[in-house]
């Protein structure tokens, strides 16, 4: 490595790259062992997992980007500075190497015992964190490539992956195997079309991979300890990772499972701007990370792409959780975050246009399909009209659908207001999709007036569905009642014929005692972020009551 090429390295004297004082040293010597690197060694390298924390005492260290083919510095350490980004929480492989430019000194923690640091040492813990979040935003916002991606645009297995990547908040970028680029990658990974999707990630190359598929590659593992928990959240939404917060900050033994990743429905809002504390908002999946990096700081345990199969209740009183991948979670209490899903349109094809035109979420991922077209959002509530929003910036005209004459019935007034001033936005009031039309994928879609008949036909880049919620409720035993349209009962609404015990239950307890439900999946509840948040804090209040008794 040259001195040119160290030039082109971050700049160290940014808040990502602060110097440990004397006194942090210390702590750290404590509980670190002193080793010595030679020039040109490795510290650790690019897909290696549970990679040790580093601080430099003498030398300096090189931080190599190699996603491209070819090594990049992106930052050297000094004395007193120290290695790590996000990855040293949540337990990834490391997504750079560290490389000693010098003969260098320095102090060794592992990953474990670093972990614990960040719980228990908050003086040091807020500085390192702040520093690990800072450098993979400065890491993204470089050259570095992460994880490429090989497909079609509009492939629904592309989009798959893609949005597993979105809510997991993993870099990748994308190569369109119709454009150049992606063509050239495809030779040289001597792969076809005919098996994309393809992802390249450290010296992995998987073709048409599943999710689980994807965990593997990434490092993520979907192993589960064979502890008994405290409490298995099943679902990281807000409610969820909320309840994670809570409740590894009471020491409660906590595990988080989710079929995708954090985030849930508000992980796919491309900007939530009436959650406290945000006057100028923030993207669903920034607020989803902030909460999941929270809740694996305090210990809690996370896996995913994970789903529960299967519930039921021991002789012990232990309710035992089938997962998808034939593991069984042993828990004490179980809540029930697992959200809701939009429904499909009843028209011909949707089904068969998702993923290619027909979309439920408006991230990043699908505005960049819109590019400078038209874009069609059917729905009144806030998910609605915070992707028209959004899709307003890269679309070039954006058709809102509702089907009465009302904006405000289910959408915050704010919000409504800067609909209704956004120029290249159009609210077409009792307007309803009546066909979709295209050969492979989503060309044109025909709308029908509902109070006239009268119907228009317009050219579309994408359809995004935000209507009719559906429970995901399929898991749950007969043992936990629902109302009539799939919703989960909880406490006072429940019947007394229902309740098997005599105490009264839990403000959030289900007709099964010790399952608790939270969030969007709730029956009655009001489907705001700030609400599920406070439902997640709430069942963990509910959690302790019950393990009171246990």
């Amino acid at each position: 490595m040259t001195e040119n090429e160290a030039a082109l390295a971050f700049d160290t004297t940014h808040e990502g790259f602060p110097n440990l004082t004397e006194a942090e040293l210390a702590c750290i010597a404590e509980l670190g062992t002193l080793r010595t690197f030679c020039s040109g060694e490795s510290l650790f390298e690019n897909g290696q997992k549970d990679f040790s924390f580093y601080a430099i005492v003498n030398g300096s260290v090189a931080i190599v980007d190699r996603t491209s083919g070819k090594d990049r510095i992106v930052g050297i350490h000094s004395p007193r500075a120290f290695t790590g980004d996000i990855s040293m929480l949540t337990g990834r492989p490391a997504v750079v190497c560290a490389i000693a430019r010098e003969e260098s000194t320095v102090y060794e923690i592992p990953a474990c015992t670093i972990r614990k640091l960040l719980r228990e040492v908050p003086s040091l813990s807020d500085k390192l964190l702040e520093a690990f979040q800072i450098r993979r935003r400065l890491l993204e916002g470089s050259e570095f490539l992460g994880v490429r991606v090989v497909g079609e645009s509009d492939s629904k297995e592309t989009l798959q992956l893609r949005e597993f990547f979105y809510k997991n908040s993993v870099h990748h970028t994308f190569f369109d195997v119709k454009e150049l680029d992606g063509r050239q990658l495809l030779r040289e990974l001597d792969a076809t079309e005919e098996e994309i999707p393809i992802l390249t990630c450290s010296q992995h190359v998987v073709k048409r991979p599943t999710l689980a598929n994807v965990a593997e590659c990434l490092g993520i593992s979907r192993k589960i300890k064979e502890d008994l928990y405290d409490v298995l959240i099943v679902g990281a939404g807000p409610a969820g990772l909320a309840a994670a917060v809570y409740g590894a900050t009471e020491g409660l033994k906590t595990l988080v499972v989710d079929k995708v990743g954090p985030g849930g429905q508000a992980g796919q809002s491309s900007k939530i701007e009436n959650y406290m504390g945000f006057p100028a908002g923030l993207p669903g999946a920034d607020l989803a990370n902030r909460g999941f990096l929270q809740a694996l700081k305090f210990g809690a345990e996370f896996t995913a792409p994970v789903s529960v199969v299967s519930l039921e209740c021991n002789a012990a009183g232990e309710h035992l959780a089938q997962l998808c991948t034939g593991q069984v979670v042993r828990t004490k209490t179980v809540l029930v975050a697992s959200g809701v899903s939009y429904r499909r349109l009843p028209v011909d094809r949707c089904d068969q246009l998702e993923g290619a035109g027909i979309y439920y979420s408006a991230t990043s991922v699908e505005a960049r399909i819109c590019q400078n077209g038209n874009a069609i959002v059917v729905g009144g509530g806030n998910s609605a009209g915070q992707a028209a929003m959004y899709l307003a910036q890269h679309a070039s005209e954006v058709k809102l659908l509702l089907r009465g004459n009302d904006l405000r019935k289910s959408m915050s007034s704010y919000l409504a207001n800067r609909i209704e001033q956004t120029s290249n936005i159009e609210i077409k009031f009792h307007t309803e999709v009546d066909e979709l039309l295209g050969t492979t994928r989503l060309e044109q879609v025909c709308l029908r007036h509902n109070q006239t008949g009268e119907q228009e036909t317009m050219s579309a880049s994408g359809c995004f569905i935000f209507v009719g919620a559906k429970p995901h409720t399929e898991w749950l035993p007969t043992s936990v009642a629902l109302d009539e349209r799939g919703y989960v009962l909880c406490g006072p609404s429940l019947q007394h014929d229902r309740w098997p015990l005599e105490r009264p239950p839990c403000e959030l307890e289900t007709t099964c005692p010790g399952v608790f439900a939270a969030g969007d999946v709730r029956s009655g509840t009001t489907k705001r972020c700030a609400f599920a948040v406070g439902d997640g804090a709430l069942a963990i209040t509910c959690v302790h009551q019950y393990l009171s008794q246990y």
